[in-house]
């Protein structure tokens, strides 16, 4: 709206509800009011403040119901570039002043006119019907939503469906469809009852036997502890004596036989000599075994630890020396 057109019609409004106050007499209270809203409204306007100017043209119009009023609406919503809202308003001032001829329903008709070129027209469709519309958090009715150029905010709601929302940006003239299906509210899963498995038998805890209680195992026997390796010793001994005895008796018999000055009388002494300390230390170890074993079958002990036998060369042959 242009500013001499502007400045016409808050002039108009003014001396309307001058005049409407001035007849009413006692009765001017809420006109009186009205005609301070308004005139704050235009100071607002003209300083530049149509948000503020807007709600007070809202309170005026609520006290008065004046249709001048519609048109004041009209123009402050368009100056907010709430094309929607400014429509609605100039088309109930039209319809208000139906059949009248004023300068300001010749300016509203042309600005319709300019507003209509703007507004973009969306076709919404909803799945169910019944379901609620709102546009830009206010309710919307219709399958039409007219709208001005930008973005704009449609959502759809409906008791047991799933609320949809969806965002749409539009140009001047644009006119697109949009269908929302709203699905059902899932139902609760149902809660399966947990079944405790039975209880397992408690656990039978094998008796512990005290060490005290403990039969105690047998150390394993050494060796040397078995009569019969001593044995077997001894008898091995003894054959070993008797061989060397044996091969010494020869050896002797063939010394006798030689004269002092043939070559082997040396060896032959030696040899001798060696066959019979061998058969001596044999002899004396295996009369030790056989003294062994028998002492340890007769005493039952196993482990004859108080036996010590010692086999050493003496003079003229050789000694055995052991206790028990």
């Amino acid at each position: 709206m242009g500013g001499g057109h502007r400045r016409w019609a808050v002039a108009a409004l003014a001396v309307a509800l001058h005049g409407a106050a001035r007849v009413a007499g006692a009765q001017t209270d809420p006109l009186e009011a009205a005609r301070a809203h308004f005139e704050r409204a235009v100071t607002l306007f003209e300083a530049g403040d149509p948000r503020a100017a807007l709600a007070e043209f809202e309170r005026a119009y609520a006290l008065s119901a004046r249709p001048s009023l519609l048109f004041n609406l009209g123009a402050t919503h368009q100056a907010l570039h709430e094309y929607p809202e400014a429509v609605d308003a100039l088309r109930r001032f039209l319809s208000a002043t139906e059949g009248q001829r004023s300068r300001q329903r010749t300016e509203a008709e042309r600005a319709l006119r300019a507003l209509d070129g703007l507004m973009a027209r969306v076709r919404v469709t909803c799945d169910p019907t019944t379901a609620t519309l709102t546009l830009d958090g206010r309710a919307a009715t219709g399958d039409v939503l007219s709208v001005g150029p930008g973005r704009h905010v449609i959502e759809a709601s409906a008791p047991g469906r799933m609320t949809q929302r969806v965002e749409v940006t539009v140009a001047s003239g644009d006119q697109p469809s949009l269908r929302l299906v709203l699905p059902v509210v899932p139902e609760p899963a149902a809660v399966t009852p947990v079944v405790s498995p039975p209880a397992a038998p408690p656990a039978v805890t094998p008796a512990v036997i005290p060490a005290a209680a403990r039969v105690p195992r047998p150390a394993p026997r050494l060796w040397f502890t078995r009569p019969w390796v001593w044995a077997v010793t001894g008898g091995a001994l003894a054959v070993g004596a008797t061989l060397t005895g044996v091969a010494a008796i020869g050896v002797n018999d063939e010394f006798q036989m030689r004269v002092q000055s043939d070559a082997d009388v040396d060896r032959l002494a030696t040899r001798g000599r060696a066959l019979a300390v061998a058969t001596d230390v044999m002899a004396v170890g295996a009369v030790a075994a056989g003294v062994t074993a028998l002492v340890m079958l007769a005493r039952g002990d196993a482990t004859p630890m108080g036996m010590s036998v010692s086999v050493a060369p003496s003079l003229g042959g050789i000694g055995v020396a052991g206790r028990f």
